[in-house]
């Protein structure tokens, strides 16, 4: 991508004459869609899109609710906040329509294959041809034969693992009862029993991923929820996190909109993350907790530590499903956070993080959730 062609369409952004922003925000949706726009060229988007979002003009704010879907920024939610209760019904019906469409892409996203771009583009073109309805049909009917396979796939394996494991469970205190068995044949079948359980949470975090419900949402308060997420996730660590200090900076008064189960899951996976990257450290191990308001009705919550930190390749597979870089991982922790934000909360998730240094996970939620149209 020439340095001149993004020069020349920041400008067109940043133009006096608003048909020049409107052909200029349409380009950028094409750019953000079939382009690999690097992380300084995003920001850079992301700033003007959010800005442009309150434009006196309505082609332009509509042309900005068309080029959100595809930005990957933590400027999204504040910049369709503002439009999607547009004083136009024609900005907020665009506005709506990319708040649907967000979670297809989302779910794309988590996943990270060019499979699920493949489907998000057949999704558009069944939409040009027989309308949004059709669209919405298939995505349901799609969505209730995943689910159904995955309920029929989960009961069928767990019906053979459930006896296997209690089998295994009886054996391993039966023979170690025994005087005279080989210590080896114990840790056999220890390591059998252990591999069976590991079966089984492969299983439910997979039936968990995949469900689409969210329950109910109430208010909650931030530091509550970010301090049972502590507890709960230093109280689950595989080993013991000895002399962690744990620092928060959270406005008191701080509430979201939250499905609360679903928002402590994903702050424990996250804080576990953290806690465990700091095992072992040469030096004083630090846990920084915060959250404070951010403009258009959101809250910024930050967890960093000061631990191993991870390298380019790393921090692109963190949040890919199966991927992971810990011994016995099952990659699911980051993913299923991902999900909860994302998809169920509408907020975003991004990480940053240098290899020795420590990392630090932003998540941005709305303060009440956006509701759309079905």
């Amino acid at each position: 991508m020439a340095d001149s062609e993004e020069q020349a369409l920041l400008a067109d952004l940043d133009s006096d004459d608003w048909a020049s922003v409107q052909d200029a925000v349409e380009v950028t949706g094409d750019w953000l869609r079939t382009r690999r726009v690097d992380e300084p060229l995003r920001s850079r988007i992301a700033e003007r899109l959010l800005r442009l979002a309150a434009h006196p003009k309505w082609e332009v704010r509509k042309a900005v609710a068309h080029a959100l879907l595809f930005l990957r920024h933590e400027s999204f939610h504040a910049a369709i906040a503002r439009i999607v209760e547009d004083e136009n019904s024609w900005v907020r019906e665009a506005a709506r329509k990319t708040l649907q469409r967000r979670t297809e892409l989302t779910r794309a996203d988590i996943n990270g294959t060019d499979r699920d771009d493949a489907v998000l583009g057949m999704l558009t073109d069944l939409e040009a041809r027989f309308g949004a309805r059709a669209r919405r049909l298939a995505l349901k009917i799609a969505d209730h034969l995943h689910l159904q396979f995955v309920r029929a796939a989960y009961h069928e394996i767990i019906r053979i693992i459930a006896p296997l494991d209690a089998s295994l469970m009886n054996l391993e205190r039966e023979i170690g009862d025994i005087p005279g068995v080989p210590v080896r044949s114990l840790t056999h079948v220890h390591r059998a029993h252990q591999r069976v359980k590991l079966l089984t949470e492969i299983l439910d975090n997979l039936r968990e991923f995949a469900t689409e419900a969210t329950g109910e949402f109430t208010d909650e308060e931030v530091l509550a929820v970010l301090k049972e997420a502590d507890e709960l996730a230093r109280s689950s660590a595989d080993l013991p996190a000895a002399g962690l200090v744990v620092r928060y900076d959270v406005d008191a008064g701080l509430k979201v909109e939250a499905n609360r189960s679903r928002l402590l899951q994903a702050l424990i996976n996250i804080m576990a993350n953290a806690i465990e990257a700091c095992l072992g450290l040469d030096r004083q191990a630090e846990l920084t907790i915060s959250a404070s308001p951010q403009p258009d009705s959101h809250v910024l919550i930050t967890i960093a530590d000061n631990g191993c930190g991870m390298g380019d390749e790393a921090l692109r597979d963190c949040v890919q499903l199966y991927s992971t870089g810990k011994p016995g991982g099952m990659g699911f922790g980051l993913p299923l956070a991902k999900k909860f934000i994302e998809t169920d909360h509408q907020g975003t998730l991004s990480i940053h993080s240098r290899k020795g240094e420590g990392t630090t996970v932003s998540v941005i939620l709305p303060v009440e959730q956006i509701r759309t149209e079905d």
